[in-house]
């Protein structure tokens, strides 16, 4: 694995850091007065998920780690693990639900497109796409007269996980959601 110095990395790369691979998740270059400069990074523990926030010379050398990026196709669920499918070969892999964040968890839909990280031929991390397209499939009447804009209600999506949307979605709308927090983004074709 390469050497580079801390002022080198970039945000998304992987460094191992105490034994352990991270990955930058954020980075400022701070100066203070007649002191040297220092790189405030904000590292993403692959397994755990933890953040953790640390001051680093930028002369400081580190071990970079090389992820591997490949799209797959989330196929279903069996117990604890999901099971994605590599288009190009149709060979399936086996993902142990911890690699995906609890709170995105519930927007895997079936066939949707996601990238494995992996290191050789381990996977350590998972990403959905940003944005998805689900269907509303229950969804309560808005009360009537509710026409103000910052009316809200939990909506029931194909995968069951429930979001919150504006009044006027109903049952049968397409919606596209944030996959990061399940932030409704819009109806689809409005």
């Amino acid at each position: 694995m390469p050497n580079m110095k801390m002022r080198d990395v970039k945000i998304g790369e992987a460094i191992m850091y105490n034994g352990e691979v991270w990955v930058i998740f954020d980075r400022h270059e701070q100066t203070r007065g007649n002191l040297r400069t220092y790189w405030q990074i904000k590292l993403k523990h692959l397994d755990r998920g933890n953040v953790v926030e640390q001051r680093f010379s930028p002369d400081d050398n580190v071990e970079k780690i090389i992820l591997n990026r490949q799209e797959f196709e989330y196929l279903y669920r069996d117990g604890d693990m999901f099971v994605c499918m590599d288009p190009t070969s149709y060979e399936q892999t086996m993902v142990h639900e911890k690699l995906i964040p609890e709170v995105q968890r519930g927007y895997m839909v079936p066939n949707m497109r996601l990238s494995l990280l992996k290191i050789e031929d381990k996977v350590v991390q998972v990403e959905l796409p940003q944005i998805i397209e689900v269907d509303v499939i229950d969804a309560p009447e808005g009360a009537r007269g509710d026409t103000a804009t910052s009316v809200t209600k939990l909506a029931t999506i194909e995968t069951g996980a429930e979001v919150r949307v504006p009044g006027h979605i109903r049952k049968g709308d397409k919606i596209k959601i944030r996959t990061e927090d399940g932030e409704f983004r819009g109806r689809v074709g409005a």
